[in-house]
């Protein structure tokens, strides 16, 4: 009888740690990758192949999930190496033949390669909460398989629901108040939408080849949350998401993979705005993967529309900047003014940037604003960096005023780290400082980031 109750206690046990795994259906007419199978704890999940072909595809393995995810890769043959990213999770794989496995607690989101073959994401949403009914008058509903729309003109009070195994073929346009998109689809097209009001796109997947995926001009109370973004084949403006002149803006837990920026905010002067500035805008919990000409987090370039303020970097993992650019190089992630905006009250905190590198770790510029700008040149002061390590040492840091405009002025370090290393003052890492001012450090971290109040 003991042998009976223990073994029963047992499996009651396992049950209760056994992931729970939903996945989407695979959609016929797109591309089903040839390199990589996935399943997760016994189920297979659909990969998709997106892209133009060898490592500019990215393979994705879309699902949702919750407790204990047991993920097996299968490649085409054995896997000799591979890396899991970011590497900030811990996660522990382990090879068995032409198979990758590992676990981790879902949901979650995971940069994964074996072998040099091009990258996979596995992708793994938080169950839904939510789910409009089908026969919701005031809801537009796709269901699965693939909707060619051209285009799609918001309107106020507007839900758009794509779920599971949806393929919208669309651009979102126009100029809308309280408008929600989201569901477990995906988009094959661009949101450019401007003087906007409480706009949510959560969950969705968007790819596009144009120009900057998500637009969003001159808006207040928006957010981007889990919104997974990919951009490929071409090389310049093909940003993830760029909030230009928005207040209180919000980019929460995004996955984003581009060929230009990942997230470039940016101030502007527009025609028939009083008010161009950017502020009170958070970025929190993405994985930016900057691929051919990008950085993971820019403010600029197009700095030239009045206050650049109150704007919060936090929890970031950044895996990849490449690409030489207009000031000699990309970043991990940036404030290049090159207008006439006044840059101040900025917060980089606790940001993991990977080893992908190619040419800066960090960049703080004014330029001579003539770029985007006009001639009449800004300001850059007050900037903290807090709790943040780089893992590449021989990359430099380069902060840099201008001689006939200002100095970039009031940069602290606190608690920062390169190869591990506590920065304690410049002779710690490769500082290239010119026209600056102001510049600290704080090995022990004691500075406090004082801002506006929480967003949602």
């Amino acid at each position: 009888m003991k042998y009976i109750v223990s073994t029963f206690l047992l499996l009651c046990s396992l049950l209760l740690q056994a992931g729970i795994v939903t996945p989407y259906p695979a959609i016929p007419t797109l591309r089903t990758s040839e390199i990589y199978q996935v399943s997760v704890c016994g189920t297979p999940i659909w990969v998709e192949a997106v892209g133009s072909g060898g490592m500019e595809d990215l393979h994705t393995a879309r699902w949702a999930a919750q407790g204990l995810q047991e993920v097996c890769i299968t490649a085409p043959c054995p896997v000799e190496s591979w890396s899991v990213q970011p590497r900030s999770a811990g996660v522990k794989a382990r090879s068995e033949g032409n198979t990758l496995r590992f676990c981790f607690e879902g949901p979650g989101k995971y940069y994964v390669q074996v072998n040099g073959l091009p990258f996979l994401a596995l992708l793994a949403d938080a169950p839904a909460t939510h789910v409009p009914s089908q026969k919701d008058k005031k809801v537009d509903w796709f269901g699965p398989g693939v909707h060619n729309k051209g285009e799609i003109q918001l309107h106020d009070n507007q839900t758009i629901y794509l779920a599971p195994g949806a393929h919208l073929i669309a651009d979102f346009v126009g100029s809308a108040r309280n408008v929600h998109i989201f569901g477990a689809g995906s988009v094959d097209g661009r949101i450019r939408v401007e003087r906007c009001e409480n706009l949510c796109v959560e969950d969705i997947f968007i790819r596009d080849t144009r120009h900057w995926v998500n637009r969003v001009i001159g808006s207040e109370h928006t957010v981007f949350r889990n919104v997974k973004v990919f951009s490929h084949t071409g090389i310049w403006g093909l940003d993830g998401i760029d909030p230009v002149s928005c207040r209180d803006f919000l980019i929460e837990d995004c996955f984003i993979r581009t060929r230009d920026d990942c997230i470039s905010i940016k101030s502007k002067v527009l025609e028939g705005y009083d008010d161009p500035s950017s502020r009170d805008i958070t970025v929190r919990g993405c994985l930016l993967v900057g691929w051919d000409h990008a950085d993971g987090v820019t403010l600029g370039f197009e700095l030239n529309g009045g206050a650049v303020e109150n704007i919060l970097v936090q929890d970031c993992d950044i895996l990849r900047a490449r690409g030489n650019g207009r000031t000699g190089g990309h970043s991990a992630f940036s404030i290049v003014c090159d207008g006439a905006s006044d840059v101040r009250n900025i917060c980089f905190d606790n940001l993991r940037v990977e080893a992908d590198i190619e040419y800066k770790n960090l960049e703080i510029i004014l330029t001579e604003a003539r770029r985007y700008g006009n001639g009449q040149m800004g300001s850059i002061k007050g900037v903290l960096l807090k709790d943040i390590s780089w893992e590449n040492p021989d990359k430099p840091f380069v902060i840099v005023g201008h001689p006939k405009g200002g100095s970039v002025e009031d940069v602290t370090f606190s608690n920062c780290r390169v190869a591990g290393k506590l920065l304690t003052g410049v002779q710690d890492a490769d500082f290239k400082l010119e026209f600056t001012r102001g510049i600290r450090f704080i090995p022990g971290g004691e500075v406090k980031y004082e801002r506006y109040p929480e967003v949602r």
